[in-house]
C-alpha cells in the first residue's frame, strides 16, 4: 500500500492518507503544520529533509530509500513538485516486477498531484522544439489526453492570438538569462469562452550553460479575473442605485456589464406591468431599437417568445434555436430579421416573489449555454431585482408624498406646554401599536425621541417657534413592541400655540438607503471597506499629511489549493476569518481592504519603516496560526509587500504599485516572507511604465529618426551600402538606443507600425541619394519577427518601393535567426513574396539563435550577417574565427554572401577579410552617422559592388 503526505512550500504536512498514519505510525493531528521529517528518526530525517530541498529547489522528482537498521524497515520514497509544494510518495519494496510498473505509477502520481492543485505543466524541448503537456494541461485547454505530445509552434497555436508575441518574448528572454518567469495569457476554449492562465516557468540549462528545456506551470485565474470584474461592476451599479440614478440607466449598465463578462452576448431587461400581464422594455443597450419596440406590451403567456414564457412559468427558458423552436413561432420572424438565432430568458423575482421582468440573452447564431454563462446570469439578475424595487420604491414615495401632500398620512395635534397629544388620527395606533388610550397617556417627548440631536433631543425644540412658521425635522417613534420607526415631519405652529404636524413613515426608505449605502462602500463577503473608498482615503491622506504613511499588501499563498480542497463556501469563510484576524493585528491608525480574491492592503500613518516591517511579520504570523472548521484544519501562509513614503513614491498610486510589486517579489522569493522593492527595482518598473506610455505616440510627435552605419567590402574597403538603425529622441530620456525601446515595442505589438515608418522612411532617403546621381548602394533594413508572421509584410514593400521610385534591388531585408522560426510556413512564403520583387534578404545575428542548417537551405536568403559577438575576441580568438570561417564557407557553398558586424579594429578587418568575408560593418569602419553626415560620406568613400 502506498502513503502519500503533501507539503506546503515551507516542507510543512498539510495533507496525509490512512496508509501514510500507519506508516509512520502517528495521527494526522500530531503532524499537520510541521516539517515531515519529524516523523522519523536521526539520521532518517536528515536524509529527506535534503531530497526535498533538492525536489523544490530543482523542481524536479526525487527518489530516495530510507533504511532503520534499528527496526529492520526500508521504505522507498518518491518527491514530486506539485504546484506551491511537494507531494511525497511512500512504499515498502515490492518484488522485482514492481519496478516495471514505477514510470506508470510515477505519471498517475505526478497527474494525481497536478489534479489536487489543478495545474497543468509542460515541458518544452527546445533542441527538438518537442512539447509535452501535461493530462491536467491538456484538460485545461479542452484537448483530448492524445494531444499531450506536440510541437511548440502547435502549443503557440493555443494561445490567443493578441498573446502569441508576449507569451513567445518572455519565454525568449528566459532562454536567455535563465531566470524564473511569470506571466499571463489567454486561450479561446473550445467551448467557445476565453480563459486566462498564470504561467510560471523554469530554464534547464546544460554544462555548458545552454538552455535546454523550459518546465512551464500553468494555472487557471479565468475565475478570479472574472470574480474582480463582477465585483468591480456591481459596486459601480449599486453606487448609481444607491445615488437614485434613472432606473433605465442602472439597468443599461447591467446589461453592459453581461455583455462585457460573456463576448457576443445581447442583453435585453424587461419589466413586467402593474397588471402582471405585459412587458415593457427596461434595457437593451446592444439590440437594434427597432426590435425592442417591437417587444414593449407584448403579453407574457405560455409559449409567448423566451421571455413571455419565463415570466409565465416563473422559470428560465433557454430557446437555442429560435428559427425551429415552438415558443417563437409567431414572433421568430420578428428576430430573426434583425440576426437574432438564441435566446435564454431568466424570470426576475422581487423580495415579496413576484415577477419583475426578465433578463433576456441573445446571440445571432444557435447557441446552448455554458454553466458559466448560466452563473453570470445569475449573478446579473439579484442586482437588477435590487434596482427594480428600488426605483419602484422611491417611485411609490414620491406619488405618496404627492398624493399626501394636502392629506393626511399621520396627523397629530400637539400641545408643546403641557407635552401631550391633543388629537392624532388612526394612523399613529396603527404605526406603534398603541392603542388610543394608551396614547392618550404618553407624552410626546418620549414617543417622538428627535433622531437627529436637536436641542433637548426630542420634539420641543423642532415645534418651538413663533406663530405661522413652519419646520421640516425627523424623529424616531418608539413603538409598543420595542421596535422604532423613522418619521419625517411637517409641523405649523399655530397662534393658538398648538402645533399641527404631519409625519410620513419614512422607516422603509431608511433600511433600504442604509442597505445600498452599505452594499456600496462594503466588502460583500468581508465587511471591510471596498477598495475603492480605501484608495480614496490614501489619495486623501497623501495630499494632506504623508509623512511616515506607509502601505502594505498581504497576498495569501496557495490559496487556490484551499478552494480546490474545501470548497468555495469554506474557503469564502477562511477568508472572512483571516480578515478579522488582520483587522485584530493592526495599530489603531490601521485602515484595511480586500483587494479582490486572496489579497489585502493596509495602510498604516505614524510609523518608521522598520515598524512598518514589524506590522508585516505581525500580519504573517497572525495568518500562519491553524484554522479549524466543522470539514477543515488548515495552516495558511502569507506573501507581504511594504512600500514607504517616500523612499516608494510619493503618491497613493506609487505607494500601492509598488507595495504590490513588492508582494509578488515576495512570492516569486519563495512566498512565506516580506518583501520590499530595491531602488533598481522601482526604477526599471517605472521606466517600463513610463517609455511605454509614450512610446505610442512617438511616430506621431516625429520623435524617431533614422542613422545609418556604412558597410564596405572586406576587400579595398569600398562602400556597398548602408544598414538603417533607428534613434528615439525621447523627453526627458534623451536618445534612447534599439536595445532600450525595441523590446517594449515588441511587448505592446508596436512593431508593425514602427516597422514601416523604418522602411518608408528608409527608402525615402535612398530614393534621396538616387537622385543626388549615387548608384549601386544597399539600403538594409530590419524587420521584426512581428512583421514576418503577420500577413501584408511583402504588399507593404511593394507599395513603399513604388511610391517612392526605388529600384527593388536597392532594398536589402535584414531578420534574425529567432524571427525565421515564429511560424515556419508563413515566413517562407513572405519571403518567397519579397524575393519574387527582386528585395535582398539577409540573415542577420547569426549564430546566436536557432541556426539550423536545414532552414538555411530552405529560406531563399542572399547573405548571412555573422554576429558581432564572434568578433570581439579577434584576433587572438581562434575557435571563435575558425566558426567564421566555416560560417563564410558553408555561405560560399550555398551562394550567399557573408557580412561580419562589430569590427572595431584594423587586425579584426584583416583577418576578415583574409577568412573570405564579404562585407564588413563596424566602427572601425563608420559609426552610424546621421542623414547628412552619410550623405557627406559617399563623397569621400569610393564604391564597391556588394
Amino acid at each position: 500500500m502506498d502513503g502519500f503526505v503533501a507539503l506546503d512550500a515551507r516542507f510543512r504536512l498539510i495533507h496525509m492518507n490512512d496508509e501514510a498514519r500507519a506508516m509512520f505510525g502517528r495521527n494526522a493531528a500530531d503532524l499537520l503544520g510541521r516539517p515531515v521529517w519529524d516523523a522519523l528518526p536521526p539520521p532518517l530525517d536528515q536524509s529527506l529533509r535534503l531530497a526535498c530541498e533538492m525536489a523544490m529547489g530543482e523542481q524536479k522528482s526525487v527518489s530516495i530509500q530510507l533504511v532503520d537498521a534499528t527496526n529492520d524497515r526500508h521504505i522507498d520514497c518518491r518527491i514530486h513538485p506539485s504546484g506551491e509544494g511537494l507531494v511525497l510518495g511512500f512504499r515498502d519494496p515490492r518484488p522485482a516486477q514492481r519496478a516495471e510498473q514505477e514510470g506508470l505509477r510515477d505519471a498517475n502520481r505526478l497527474a494525481w498531484a497536478q489534479k489536487l492543485a489543478q495545474v497543468g505543466s509542460l515541458e518544452w524541448d527546445i533542441a527538438s522544439s518537442q512539447v509535452v503537456m501535461s493530462a491536467e494541461l491538456c484538460h485545461l485547454y479542452g484537448l483530448p489526453a492524445e494531444k499531450q505530445e506536440s510541437t511548440f509552434d502547435a502549443y503557440l497555436a493555443l494561445v490567443y492570438p493578441d498573446d502569441r508575441a508576449s507569451m513567445a518574448q518572455h519565454l525568449q528572454q528566459a532562454r536567455s538569462d535563465h531566470q524564473p518567469f511569470e506571466f499571463e495569457g489567454r486561450f479561446l476554449h473550445p467551448d467557445g469562452s476565453m480563459r486566462t492562465l498564470l504561467n510560471r516557468g523554469q530554464v534547464s540549462v546544460d554544462g555548458h550553460g545552454r538552455a535546454v528545456n523550459v518546465l512551464l506551470v500553468c494555472q487557471d485565474i479565468t475565475a478570479g479575473k472574472r470574480a474582480q470584474q463582477v465585483v468591480m461592476g456591481q459596486h459601480d451599479i449599486l453606487v448609481g442605485i444607491a445615488a437614485q440614478r434613472p432606473l433605465a440607466e442602472s439597468l443599461a449598465r447591467i446589461a453592459r456589464l453581461h455583455e462585457a463578462l460573456n463576448p457576443g452576448a445581447l442583453c435585453s431587461i424587461l419589466l413586467i406591468d402593474d397588471a402582471g400581464t405585459r412587458v415593457l422594455c427596461g434595457a437593451a443597450p446592444s439590440l437594434p431599437a427597432a426590435y425592442s419596440a417591437k417587444l414593449d406590451g407584448l403579453e407574457i403567456g405560455n409559449q409567448h417568445g423566451s421571455c413571455g414564457t419565463a415570466a409565465w412559468r416563473r422559470e428560465r427558458v433557454v430557446v437555442e434555436n429560435i428559427e425551429t423552436h415552438p415558443y417563437w413561432a409567431n414572433y421568430k420572424s420578428l428576430a430573426l430579421a434583425h440576426g437574432l438565432r438564441a435566446c435564454w430568458s431568466t424570470p426576475i423575482l422581487g423580495s415579496d416573489g413576484r415577477v419583475l421582468g426578465t433578463f433576456a440573452v441573445y446571440f445571432r447564431e444557435p447557441r446552448h449555454p455554458r454553466q458559466d454563462e448560466l452563473d453570470s446570469i445569475d449573478q446579473m439578475v439579484p442586482i437588477a431585482g435590487v434596482a427594480i424595487e428600488s426605483a419602484r420604491l422611491i417611485e411609490r414615495l414620491r406619488v405618496r408624498d404627492s398624493f399626501f401632500e394636502m392629506s393626511l398620512e399621520l396627523f397629530c395635534i400637539i400641545d408643546p406646554a403641557t407635552g401631550r397629544l391633543v388629537q392624532f388620527n388612526p394612523s399613529l395606533e396603527r404605526i406603534t401599536g398603541y392603542d388610543a388610550n394608551e396614547l392618550a397617556g404618553l407624552g410626546y417627548r418620549e414617543l417622538f425621541p428627535v433622531e437627529h440631536g436637536a436641542d433637548g433631543g426630542h420634539l420641543a425644540a423642532p415645534l418651538g417657534g413663533v406663530a405661522f412658521s413652519i419646520r421640516e425635522f425627523v424623529t424616531r417613534c418608539a413603538c409598543k413592541d420595542g421596535s422604532e420607526r423613522v418619521l419625517e415631519w411637517v409641523s405649523f405652529a399655530a397662534p393658538d400655540g398648538l402645533v399641527y404636524a404631519v409625519a410620513r413613515d419614512i422607516t422603509a426608505r431608511r433600511e433600504m438607503e442604509a442597505k445600498l449605502a452599505y452594499a456600496s462602500t462594503h466588502d460583500a463577503l468581508t465587511g471591510l471597506r471596498h477598495y475603492l473608498l480605501f484608495e480614496r482615503d490614501l489619495v486623501n491622506r497623501m495630499h494632506e499629511s504623508p509623512a511616515r504613511t506607509s502601505v502594505l499588501v498581504i497576498g495569501l499563498d496557495r490559496f487556490q489549493m484551499v478552494n480546490a480542497s474545501i470548497g468555495h463556501p469554506a474557503a469564502d469563510e477562511v477568508l472572512k476569518r483571516v480578515a478579522t484576524r488582520l483587522q485584530l493585528a493592526l495599530p489603531e491608525q490601521a485602515q484595511m481592504a480586500r483587494i479582490a480574491g486572496d489579497q489585502f492592503v493596509v495602510a498604516v500613518a505614524g510609523i518608521e519603516p522598520s515598524g512598518a516591517r514589524e506590522l508585516g511579520d505581525r500580519l504573517r504570523v497572525a495568518v500562519a496560526k491553524p484554522l479549524e472548521g466543522r470539514n477543515y484544519r488548515l495552516v495558511l501562509s502569507a506573501s507581504v509587500g511594504v512600500s514607504h513614503y517616500p523612499q516608494h513614491g510619493r503618491t497613493a498610486d506609487d505607494l500601492l504599485r509598488r507595495a504590490d510589486e513588492a508582494m509578488n517579489q515576495a512570492k516569486r522569493n519563495g512566498r512565506d516572507q516580506l518583501a520590499e522593492l530595491s531602488v533598481e527595482q522601482m526604477v526599471e518598473l517605472d521606466d517600463r511604465v513610463t517609455l511605454g506610455s509614450r512610446l505610442r505616440d512617438a511616430i506621431g510627435h516625429g520623435e524617431f529618426e533614422l542613422y545609418y552605419q556604412p558597410q564596405h567590402r572586406a576587400n579595398g574597403y569600398g562602400l556597398v551600402g548602408f544598414e538603417a538603425l533607428l534613434r528615439w529622441n525621447c523627453t526627458p530620456f534623451g536618445a534612447l538606443p534599439p536595445a532600450r525601446f525595441i523590446p517594449l515595442a515588441e511587448a505592446m505589438g508596436l512593431m508593425p507600425e514602427v516597422g514601416v515608418w523604418v522602411l518608408d522612411h528608409a527608402c525615402h532617403q535612398a530614393r534621396a541619394w538616387f537622385d543626388l546621381g549615387h548608384r549601386d548602394f544597399i539600403m538594409a533594413v530590419n524587420v521584426s519577427a512581428q512583421q514576418l508572421v503577420r500577413p501584408g509584410l511583402a504588399e507593404s514593400v511593394e507599395e513603399i518601393l513604388h511610391r517612392h521610385g526605388l529600384p527593388a534591388a536597392m532594398l536589402e531585408i535584414e531578420m534574425t535567426e529567432s524571427s525565421l522560426m515564429k511560424n515556419v510556413s508563413r515566413t517562407q512564403d513572405t519571403l518567397a513574396r519579397l524575393r519574387a520583387l527582386g528585395v535582398r534578404l539577409s540573415l542577420d545575428d547569426l549564430g546566436t539563435g536557432y541556426s539550423s542548417l536545414s532552414y538555411l537551405r530552405q529560406f531563399p536568403v542572399n547573405k548571412l550577417k555573422v554576429d558581432q559577438s564572434f568578433v570581439s575576441g579577434l584576433p587572438m580568438d581562434t575557435k571563435n574565427a575558425a566558426i567564421i570561417g566555416t560560417i563564410v564557407a558553408l555561405g560560399h557553398q550555398l551562394e550567399m554572401q557573408v557580412a561580419v558586424e562589430g569590427v572595431e579594429t584594423q587586425a579584426q578587418a584583416a583577418l576578415l577579410a583574409r577568412l573570405g568575408c564579404d562585407v564588413l560593418q563596424g566602427h572601425y569602419l563608420a559609426p552610424a552617422l546621421s542623414a547628412r553626415d552619410a550623405q557627406a560620406y559617399f563623397d569621400h568613400i569610393h564604391y564597391g559592388a556588394a
